[in-house]
């Protein structure tokens, strides 16, 4: 049991070392813009072919500053389909740039809502220059929180600007996030299903009202959720301006 319990743990823990350097920001307070940040900043999309070297070139910015800004220790790191901030873009490469809002790769796959009902009220992307890496889900606090799909926990507890969160690892590489839980209800090592109650919604972390923060990663990489989950009605197209992170 100790052993499995370690292999958990650890990786939580490179996946911790990861999100908790991309929390969601707070609205308030000192501005969490990346360092070098002069309100021309864009998202890129990692094509094949492409390093740090040849993006910082043509966006006019030094390697340096984006990996600072991405928070990459290794340029080897970078993945095709990883979506990274460009600070301080130069006007020239922000006229054929844009900020993409769905960048799931990998859409085949397919996860189901953990929140019946509620509004989408922050979307994945760009938002005030800063990455963020999820969806945000806003109901009532205390709403069930499900699991979108079966897998094992690999981490049960609290991250710097997540709060109390819970992540599920599953098949093909993949984990899901979910954080500013009032209450986590599942610990590590355990297994879950589909539409399992692993928390209820709270405003733990930084978050300005109470709301789901729900992320898809695959090998660590953050996708939009949207690409993966079922269209349903009761999601806001236009994104809510209230009860996000």
């Amino acid at each position: 049991m100790d052993g499995t319990r370690r292999r958990f743990n650890g990786a939580a823990l490179a996946l911790a070392l990861v999100i908790g350097a991309a929390a969601c920001s707070s609205r308030s307070g000192t501005s969490s813009a990346p360092v070098g940040y002069n309100g021309r900043s864009v998202a890129h999309v990692v094509q094949p072919g492409e390093n740090l070297y040849r993006i910082a070139k043509y966006y006019g910015v030094s390697i340096d500053r984006l990996m600072q800004a991405n928070g990459i220790l290794d340029p080897r790191q970078l993945h095709v389909g990883q979506t990274i901030v460009i600070p301080g873009a130069r006007a020239s490469a922000l006229a054929s740039s844009f900020v993409p809002l769905r960048g799931g790769q990998f859409a085949d796959r397919r996860f189901d809502w953990p929140v019946s009902g509620g509004l989408v009220s922050s979307g994945f992307g760009v938002r005030d220059g800063v990455k963020h890496d999820g969806i945000d889900i806003a109901s009532p606090a205390g709403t069930p929180v499900r699991a979108a799909a079966g897998g094992s926990v690999i981490y049960s507890g609290q991250l710097r600007g997540y709060g109390n969160v819970v992540i599920i690892r599953h098949d093909e590489h993949y984990v899901t996030v979910y954080a500013h839980n009032r209450e986590n209800l599942v610990t590590e090592g355990s297994a879950v299903s589909e539409g399992q109650v692993i928390a209820e919604i709270g405003t733990t972390g930084h978050s300005t009202g109470p709301n789901l923060h729900f992320e898809v990663r695959r090998d660590n990489v953050a996708y939009d959720p949207l690409e993966y989950l079922p269209a349903r009605e009761a999601v806001s197209p236009s994104y809510a301006s209230t009860g996000g992170s």
